[in-house]
């Protein structure tokens, strides 16, 4: 009896929780280390933008009512705020860019699930838009925080994680909501395979960014900052040592 009293939400949280935070970690390390580099960001920008944009636009050519129920307000479609962003970091020229295997390995899984279980794209409307809302959210302040050091007044607001007079606690309360009103309808075997493909819907999301280029670039720089600061201190203890 307890068991069916737990939300489906909840259900799916503690059946991701160790991939989840997997999935965090790798995102954290491989972006929170290139927040100054446009480059980078641009290119986690793109392969999500594919995702993200395939997501809304199935909206479109599934018609189908829990689908497009989990999009609750119109504020979570995100595909122009993406474009725009790539523009501003890619450049015009962005949409010839290549695409990773890894990436069109993602974007053909979900073309299959779209032919043979399109209620299954649901766990990744779900968990990349809640991640938008969350993680996403945080991305954003600390690339204000310790971004490319521009001033305010010069400082390009990404458009993608931008929910300005949005409430989006209430946001994510009335998305967690709409899924768990979905998953009444569901089978239990539904909602056991809405779970499994939660946990691939995070393995795909670390591929894709583990995908991404530059880091080492950034890393480089970091380190080799580092190691001059490190070598100036110990010239100055060793003259402060050798003048005593």
């Amino acid at each position: 009896m307890a068991e069916k009293e737990v939300l489906f939400t909840t259900r799916v949280r503690k059946a991701t929780r160790t991939i989840h935070s997997v999935s965090d970690a790798l995102v954290n390390a491989k972006f929170a280390i290139s927040l100054s580099d446009e480059t980078v960001w641009g290119g986690g920008l793109f392969v999500f933008y594919h995702i993200f944009g395939f997501l809304e636009d199935a909206k479109k050519r599934l018609n189908m009512t829990d689908y497009e129920k989990l999009f609750v307000t119109d504020v979570l479609l995100r595909k122009d705020a993406f474009e725009e962003d790539l523009v501003h970091y890619l450049g015009e020229n962005w949409q010839s860019l290549p695409k990773s295997l890894a990436l069109e390995n993602y974007l053909e899984h979900l073309q299959n699930l779209e032919r043979e279980n399109p209620k299954l794209l649901m766990a990744y409307v779900y968990h990349l838009y809640l991640g938008l809302l969350s993680g996403g959210q945080i991305l954003a302040k600390k690339r204000n925080v310790f971004g490319d050091g521009n001033s305010d007044m010069n400082k390009y607001i990404d458009r993608v994680t931008d929910f300005t007079n949005v409430d989006i606690a209430q946001l994510k309360k009335d998305f967690r909501q709409a899924m768990n009103e979905i998953a009444e309808k569901m089978t239990e075997d539904e909602k056991q395979a809405f779970i499994e493909e939660s946990s691939q819907v995070f393995l795909m999301n670390n591929l894709i960014v583990n995908s991404v280029g530059g880091q080492s670039k950034v890393l480089y720089n970091i380190l080799y900052k580092t190691s001059a600061i490190v070598l100036l201190l110990a010239g100055v203890m060793l003259a402060y040592r050798l003048n005593k």
